[in-house]
């Protein structure tokens, strides 16, 4: 999963200051954030609801992916920070084949980093996994399947391109897992096949060049570029659920640092998520972007 920017001088204006400590006081809870739109929305998302509960969020920005943020928390660095399950699992961890399950693959990742001292949150329903795109007036009328089922049909007759990265469609767990699920015709969906990184395969399959792309399933630029994501029916990609992450320490010593994040969890879904990174990538404010969502989602009261 690729996992870009300088988070600080997005946020600070539209977050009033939440960023340094007040009063002189030391910071409270130091957020780590990745270098992707979706961290940036994560963090922005986070700052609002932690200043909300009054405590003095500070962000640590451009921390890498999945493997330097969590360096950085198991080493004390960051309080809390977004990861992904399957990520964590597979590149955190070093493990093999994470879990299609969303609870199995949230189950195996928390009961993991109790050792490494961190504590998994309460999941969001968003899965940041990979997922077929189509353009929304590709999509068959209602009535009949419109899941991968169908995509995997009109894959198989050799006429409609597929673009995705050169890896998923040579690897054995890529394109070839996906075949063998949905009994799709491999041999002719590989010879048709584009390998485009997935920047490019969003704008082929925008620009009609190719039927369907290999996405992340929250992509904001796939959304922005008017695609929508095929339903992934037999859950054969595995799971990428997005949850916060804190220092177990740091739970115990900032009340209410659980309970703060809940609300912000509970109101973050893949589509959800999905519309937040598609504004930024049109241009919008990322700290405006939080506080809007948050101001319908979750009003002040309510947290």
């Amino acid at each position: 999963m690729s996992w870009r920017c300088v988070v600080a001088g997005l946020l600070v204006a539209a977050t009033a200051g939440c960023f340094a400590p007040r009063d002189g006081a030391e910071p409270r809870v130091v957020v780590g954030t990745g270098s992707t739109t979706e961290q940036r929305i994560l963090t922005a998302l986070t700052v609002v609801v932690l200043d909300r509960a009054g405590m003095q969020p500070v962000v640590r920005s451009d921390l890498g992916g999945t493997v330097g943020l969590r360096r950085e928390a198991i080493g004390g660095g960051v309080d809390v920070f977004w990861d992904y399950t399957g990520a964590a699992w597979a590149l955190g961890m070093g493990q093999q084949a994470p879990p299609a399950d969303p609870q199995e693959s949230y189950e195996r990742v928390r009961r993991a980093d109790e050792d490494n001292g961190l504590t998994w949150l309460h999941p969001t329903a968003a899965n940041a996994t990979l997922a077929l795109f189509v353009r929304r007036g590709a999509l068959p009328v209602q009535g009949g399947s419109r899941g991968l089922g169908w995509l995997a049909g009109v894959l198989s007759s050799g006429e409609q391109r597929l673009c995705a990265d050169a890896d998923f469609i040579g690897r054995p767990g890529g394109l070839e897992a996906l075949a063998a699920a949905y009994a799709m015709d491999l041999e002719r969906v590989r010879r048709a096949a584009v390998p485009l990184p997935e920047p490019e395969a969003i704008d082929a399959a925008a620009s009609g060049r190719c039927f369907a792309a290999l996405a992340t399933a929250t992509s904001g630029e796939a959304v922005a570029a008017g695609l929508t994501a095929v339903p992934d029916d037999l859950a054969v990609f595995p799971a990428f659920i997005v949850s916060p992450v804190a220092r177990a320490r740091r739970v115990e010593q900032v009340d209410g640092l659980a309970a703060a994040l809940e609300p912000l969890a509970r109101s973050l879904d893949t589509d959800t998520l999905a519309a937040l990174n598609a504004r930024a990538e049109r241009g919008e404010d990322i700290g405006r972007i939080a506080r809007e969502f948050l101001a319908a989602a979750i009003p002040r009261g309510r947290q």
